[in-house]
C-alpha cells in the first residue's frame, strides 16, 4: 500500500486542506492509497477557527484532526510526498536528505506555485486579521480547486 503525505509548516491549514480535499477526491474510487499529512515544526500548533469554520463550508470537518510532525519514518514510506511550499522543499532536503519532494501545483501538473503561508503573504498579519482571513480562504480555495488534478494524475499511476 502507499501513501500521500503533504508537508506544510504546521500541519494545521495546508497540508492538512489537501489530506482532506484528496481524501474527498479519491472516495469511492475503490484506491487503496494512504493519504496524510504532517508538519515541518515540532510544535503544539493547533487549527484557527478561521482554517476550521472555513473547510467547514466546504464540507471538511477538520476538528478530530491531530497534528503530526513529519519524521524521517514517514518519509521512508513508498509512495509520494508533496510540499506545499519552497520552505518545506528546503526543509525536507536540509533536515532528512530528501529531495523528491514536488510543491503541491507541480504534483497536479502545473507550473510549480508554491502556497505561501500567512507571515509570507500578509507583511502585516498580526495586525490585519481581514487580510490573513482572505489569504487563508484563496489557499484553501486554490488547493481544493487543483485536488481534482492531483487525484486524477494518481488514479492514472
Amino acid at each position: 500500500m502507499q501513501q500521500v503525505l503533504f508537508v506544510c509548516t504546521g500541519n494545521i491549514f495546508r497540508s492538512l486542506t489537501a489530506e482532506y480535499a484528496l481524501r474527498e477526491a479519491l472516495r469511492g474510487t475503490g484506491t487503496d492509497l494512504i493519504v496524510a499529512s504532517a508538519g515541518t515544526e515540532d510544535f503544539p500548533h493547533v487549527v484557527k477557527p478561521v482554517v476550521r469554520d472555513y473547510l467547514l463550508t466546504k464540507g471538511f470537518d477538520v476538528r478530530p484532526h491531530r497534528r503530526r510532525t513529519v519524521t524521517k519514518q514517514m518519509l521512508q514510506e513508498p509512495g509520494l510526498v508533496i510540499a506545499m511550499s519552497t520552505e518545506h522543499v528546503a526543509t525536507l532536503r536540509e533536515h532528512f536528505n530528501y529531495t523528491n519532494a514536488p510543491l503541491f501545483a507541480a504534483a497536479c501538473g502545473l507550473p510549480h506555485e508554491p502556497l505561501p503561508d500567512v507571515d509570507e503573504a500578509v507583511p502585516d498579519h498580526a495586525t490585519n486579521p481581514d487580510a490573513v482571513d482572505a489569504h487563508v480562504r484563496l489557499i484553501i480555495d486554490r488547493i481544493i480547486e487543483l485536488t481534482p488534478l492531483l487525484a486524477a494524475r494518481l488514479e492514472a499511476r
